[in-house]
């Protein structure tokens, strides 16, 4: 596919006239990584603005351990790095390729020119850094809650979806390690907290995502207004 027609695909660029993506092609440096590949590290300099064309990325969090953990993902026609365009900060976390992707590299001056000229790009990015404002209130708020198992309903609730209208799914979750260094607990709270929504037909596991069976259920887990009894299994008498 052409650098134009990528172009075409991201979301910050929809609306744009093509002579403005045309300028945007020659100022554009387009990088391709390998699965596993880091596209930006934690405290690096913020000198571009960052849009991935294809492939798929992943945010990496670093457990007390210094072991690195996957985190939200970034998907194809997603951008990221604004922030350090906007403030001049250092980069605020670390990006690595989850499978072989291709990254377009906007320089900061052209990505900054692009945001003062085009309103329906300056529009896009306050609904992002709203959305993300409303994530990190609901994230403190999730924080404050007493019981470890509320704070890792609720992250599952966070990212439960319904896009067909009538199956509610959770997919493209942190792997257990992640979503316990989000909700502040231990990798076996997760375990058994998810192990107890499928023993109780609330959540069903299907390959890589979860089936939200009762989401009314576990959105009064998330919030803290239900607990779920589990019967421990009877220990094997003694021969």
């Amino acid at each position: 596919m052409k650098p134009l027609d990528l172009l075409r695909r991201q979301r910050l660029l929809a609306g744009l006239d093509d002579e403005t993506l045309l300028e945007l092609q020659a100022e554009i440096r387009i990088q391709r990584f390998r699965k596993r590949e880091f596209v930006v590290h934690h405290g690096a300099a913020g000198d571009s603005l960052m849009m991935l064309l294809s492939g798929r990325l992943q945010v990496i969090a670093l457990a007390e351990d210094g072991r690195e953990v996957g985190l939200d993902f970034v998907e194809p026609g997603d951008y990221f790095g604004e922030l350090s365009i906007i403030d001049g900060l250092p980069r605020s976390a670390s990006i690595v390729a989850s499978v072989d992707s291709l990254v377009g590299f906007l320089p900061r001056q052209k990505a900054k020119w692009l945001f003062y000229n085009h309103p329906s790009v300056i529009e896009t990015l306050l609904q992002k850094l709203c959305n993300t404002i409303r994530q990190a209130s609901s994230y403190r708020s999730m924080l404050g809650m007493n019981r470890a198992y509320s704070r890792v309903y609720a992250i599952l609730m966070s990212a439960a979806r319904n896009p067909t209208g009538n199956l509610v799914t959770i997919e493209n979750l942190p792997n257990q390690q992640g979503i316990a260094i989000m909700a502040n607990v231990s990798r076996e709270t997760v375990s058994r907290a998810i192990h107890a929504l499928v023993s109780t037909g609330i959540v069903q596991k299907d390959l890589r995502r979860l089936i939200v069976r009762e989401p009314v259920i576990l959105e009064k887990l998330a919030k803290g207004e239900a607990e779920i009894q589990v019967r421990k299994k009877p220990e094997a008498k003694a021969a």
